[in-house]
Order: C-alpha cells, then sequence, then structure tokens
C-alpha cells in the first residue's frame, strides 16, 4: 500500500505531465502560427528549443512508465489497456525525427543544403513526420477523467479509444497520401515550387540576366520569382533582396538552399514551402481539436446519460436490496438494446425485488414471535 508522502509524489507528477500536455497543444499551435507570421528567426528557434524539451519530457516520461510496468510485469497492460502505445507514438519518434534533428542543425548552423531536388524531396518526408506531430494531442486524453461528464470508467475508456481510434485514422491517412506524394509527386504546391525553382538559375544564365548590363531586366525577374533571395555571378552578387542584417534576423538554417548554373548562383528561399505545410498542420491540427471537442463535450454526455447513468442505477439496484432508484428513460431514444434493459429493469425487476422484499419481511414474523407477543410475562 503507497504511503501519503508517496500519493502526494505521484498526485503531484501526475498533474506536472498535465501542464506538459496542455503546453504541447499550445506549441504546436504557435510553432506553425510562427512561420505563417514570418516570425524572425529568433523567436521561431526558441519555439523549436521548446519543442524539443516537451519531446524530451514525454519521452523520458514514456520510458519512466514502461520501465516501472515492466518490474511490476504489466508492461502489456500499460501498453494496450493503459493507451500507453500513445505515449509512444507522441513522444519518441518525434524527437528522433523531428525536434531532434531540428535542434541538431541549429547547434551544427545547418548550412543550406546543396541541390534543390534533394532538398525540397526531403521537404516532402519531413511533411510527413510533421503530420505526425498531431499524435502529441493524443496526450491530451489524459485530461478526459477532470471534465464532467467522464468521470465513469466506462466513459473514460470508450471515449478515449474512440477518440484514438478517430485521431491515429485521420493521421494515418495523412501520412499515406504523404508518402505516395513523395513516391509519384503528385500535382501540388511542392511539385509546382520545385519544378519552378529548378530552372531559376538555368534561366537566369541563359538569358544573362546576372550580367552587368542586365540589371533591371534581373530586377524584372526577381520582382515575379518572390522566393529568390541572391543572385551571383562568377562570385560577384548581382542581387540581394534583404540587407545582411535582415537575412541574420529571418532566416535560419534550412530555410533557403542553392542553385547553380556554369557561374551563376541563386539562393532560393524555401520559407514559401514551409508556410504551404504549417498552414496543412494547423487545419490538421483544428480538425484534431475538433474531434477531440466533440467527442468530450458532445458525446461523453451522450454516452453517459444513455449507456454509464442507466448501467450505474442498475447495478446499484441489483447490489443493495434498499436501493429502487428506476433508470430515468428517455422515450425518444427508440428501442435500442439498453432502452430495453432499462425498461425491463423499471418495470419487471423493481416490481419483483419489491415484493421479494415484501415476502421476506412478512416471513421473519415466525411462531416463536408470535408466541412472544402472547406470552403475558
Amino acid at each position: 500500500m503507497d504511503s501519503p508522502r508517496t500519493s502526494r509524489l505521484v498526485g503531484i507528477l501526475e498533474n506536472i505531465v498535465l501542464v506538459a500536455i496542455v503546453l504541447v497543444v499550445i506549441q504546436s499551435f504557435v510553432e506553425d502560427l510562427a512561420e505563417l507570421l514570418d516570425w524572425s528567426w529568433g523567436l521561431r528557434r526558441n519555439v523549436l528549443y521548446a519543442a524539443f524539451a516537451l519531446d524530451l519530457f514525454f519521452s523520458v516520461e514514456f520510458l519512466t512508465r514502461f520501465y516501472a510496468a515492466f518490474v511490476r510485469g504489466s508492461a502489456r497492460r500499460y501498453m494496450q489497456h493503459e493507451r500507453g502505445w500513445i505515449d509512444l507514438v507522441a513522444s519518441i519518434p518525434l524527437l528522433l525525427f523531428a525536434s531532434g534533428p531540428q535542434l541538431a542543425a541549429i547547434a551544427t548552423g545547418g548550412a543550406a543544403i546543396v541541390g534543390v531536388g534533394r532538398t525540397l524531396n526531403l521537404l516532402k518526408i519531413i511533411k510527413a513526420i510533421r503530420i505526425a506531430r498531431v499524435l502529441r494531442l493524443l496526450r491530451a486524453l489524459k485530461l478526459f477523467r477532470n471534465i464532467k461528464h467522464t468521470d465513469s470508467v466506462i466513459t473514460q475508456n470508450h471515449v478515449a479509444r474512440l477518440a484514438s481510434l478517430l485521431v491515429t485514422t485521420f493521421v494515418a491517412v495523412l501520412m499515406f497520401f504523404s508518402l505516395v506524394d513523395i513516391v509519384a509527386n503528385l500535382p501540388g504546391f511542392e511539385r509546382s515550387f520545385r519544378e519552378r525553382t529548378l530552372t531559376i538559375a538555368g534561366t537566369i544564365a541563359e538569358q544573362g540576366l546576372a550580367d552587368s548590363s542586365s540589371e533591371s531586366a534581373l530586377r524584372s525577374f526577381v520582382a515575379y520569382e518572390q522566393s529568390i533571395l541572391v543572385v551571383r555571378e562568377s562570385g560577384h552578387t548581382r542581387f540581394a533582396r534583404y540587407p545582411n542584417e535582415v537575412f541574420s534576423r529571418q532566416f535560419g538554417p534550412g530555410d533557403y538552399t542553392w542553385i547553380r548554373s556554369g557561374s551563376v548562383e541563386v539562393f532560393v528561399s524555401l520559407r514559401p514551402v514551409f508556410r504551404n505545410q504549417s498552414r496543412d498542420s494547423l487545419i490538421y491540427l483544428l480538425v484534431i481539436v475538433s474531434i477531440i471537442g466533440v467527442l468530450l463535450f458532445l458525446y461523453a454526455p451522450f454516452f453517459c446519460m444513455t449507456v454509464s447513468d442507466p448501467a450505474y442505477v442498475m447495478t446499484r439496484g441489483m447490489r443493495e436490496a434498499g436501493y429502487n432508484l428506476q433508470v430515468s428513460l428517455n422515450e425518444d431514444g427508440g428501442d435500442d438494446e439498453m432502452t430495453a434493459l432499462a425498461r425491463s429493469y423499471n418495470e419487471e425487476f423493481l416490481p419483483l425485488k419489491a415484493r421479494n422484499a415484501e415476502e421476506n419481511a412478512a416471513s421473519d414474523l415466525t411462531l416463536d414471535s408470535l408466541g412472544d407477543l402472547l406470552d403475558p410475562s
């Protein structure tokens, strides 16, 4: 039996986990919003640090819970019945394939990747991994027990399982189509961006736009191609969209790529691709939050009213002799199995229980009891 001190410590740790879950939801939203709103690299870097810290925290938490369950011999129960698989997919994979590599790129200075074709193919893979970030919202299922209408065990298990099934199916479908896009190169924003970007350096070189005599033509070209950041010819800068201090403030490792054709070098921003991905991620996030919200605040109360509350009343009525409360029936609820069971409980079981109680009370009046009443002494 746990001591009060141990129970108090466990309660404190659980509250810390709940706070971290809320922070995960906020961080996921802010990271995508920062890309859409074109925040400075310094702010976006801090958001990425927060992502790594949270992924590391939840990875350690999962390993700790799994080790404790393994020591108790209940590892399988933890992974299956206690939804430990959610703890797994929402922690270690994200640490290894998302926030971890991002932190490594920041730490090493992450120079621009040479080869725009490979760069954009890599970004498609990163997009598929980014979709998996919404799985972190499954950690919010741990909050179910603290919300009204979900305090019954059957409701917690049912709603949590349903939410897990819907969310993971949604994410699996998204990741499947992302992988298909990587293999088949389906039409879309990334494909059009890649095809257009691959021709930029060659077009500038063929038309001689980087020559000193073609400055006005080059400026007209880069005004149309907003992703171009810098154009160099034979090592000399012919165009720079921003001053150096703006580049340092707004662009971080991996925010741009490099293309070369002959003596012409072009640095191209990848931020349009990131913004497109962040927009999609916010839509996915909104869908997941909506699914969980509908289940919590609409479906869970309905499930309580139609399943868990009647089951609770009938269970007490069958176990406790003095408990005779009828199940509240929704006459518009149809003839489903639970309604039929509740109606039989009200109309057949409770009257039978009352008659049995009366017969038992009458049988308690024995001949010996009558003799005591007639005995004048």
